[in-house]
Order: structure tokens, then C-alpha cells, then sequence
């Protein structure tokens, strides 16, 4: 999880040192806004990488569960490139906020049966870690993608 945090920050750590330079604030909107396309672009990739992983978070009766974890794995890359489009930003911020907000039933789901995803530890721990993660990407989304515009 820590990758996570390192991915949503550092694109903003740099370019907040390259606004010391240039003087402008839209640099750091630009880091902000890159730390949130490749969180959504990477964790997009890992539905594809590990499906079987992440399929366990749905749980067994949910119908066509390969096929949905593609499909929202596409939804997330499609999202997190479309933040760094301009003229789809502010559109691309609410996709990314509904997203995590439609995510979010799955980690609860998997917090309370203690899905185990492997190399990630505890169940309890990693889920609550988890959620409170995405309750700082959609933050972090809003300040960045939606307020901003």
C-alpha cells in the first residue's frame, strides 16, 4: 500500500519543487493530477495482472465476475488517462469519484468475509488501509480534477 501512496505523491513532490522555479501553481495541479492518472492507470493494469486476485473480492454470486473485473479494470485506465486530457478532465474527476464510490461495497465485502490477497498481509488491515485510501483519492480527485477546473 505504501507503493500507492508513493505514486500519488511523488508526481506531486516533483513538480511542487519544479513550481519553485517556474513560479507557476498549474505545475502542481499537473503533479496532482499525475499522481491521480497513474494511481487509476495502475490499479486499472492490476485487474488484468492479477484478476484472480482481485475477482475474490466480489463475492461468489456476482455474475460474470472475470468479464466485470476487465471491464472495470479498462474503466479505471480509460478514467486515469482522461485526467490528463484538458477538455475531459472535469468529467474524467466525477467518472474516477464514482468509481471509488461504486468500488467501495467490494473492499467492505472482502474487509468483513477477510479476503486474503496475497503478498498484502492481514485481511482486516489491508482493507481498512485500503478504504481509507480511497477516501483520499476522491479527495484528491475533487481538489485536483473537479474544483480546479
Amino acid at each position: 500500500m505504501l507503493f500507492a501512496y508513493l505514486m500519488l505523491v511523488v508526481p506531486l513532490g516533483v513538480a511542487r519543487l519544479i513550481s519553485l522555479f517556474t513560479k507557476s501553481d498549474e505545475i502542481i495541479r499537473m503533479g496532482g493530477l499525475a499522481g491521480g492518472s497513474l494511481c487509476f492507470v495502475a490499479f486499472g493494469a492490476m485487474h488484468f495482472v492479477a484478476a484472480e486476485a482481485v475477482m475474490q473480492m466480489l463475492p461468489s454470486w456476482t455474475p460474470f465476475r472475470l468479464e466485470l473485473v476487465y471491464a472495470t479494470g479498462l474503466l479505471e485506465v480509460i478514467l486515469g488517462t482522461a485526467l490528463l486530457v484538458p477538455r475531459l478532465r472535469v468529467g474524467a474527476g466525477w467518472g474516477c469519484i464514482l468509481c471509488l464510490l461504486a468500488f467501495f461495497p467490494a473492499n467492505i465485502y472482502s474487509w468483513l468475509a477477510g479476503v486474503n490477497i496475497p503478498g498484502h498481509g492481514s485481511a482486516v488491515e489491508f482493507f481498512l488501509v485500503r478504504m481509507n485510501y480511497q477516501i483520499l483519492l476522491i479527495c484528491w480527485i475533487w481538489w485536483f480534477a473537479v474544483k480546479k477546473s
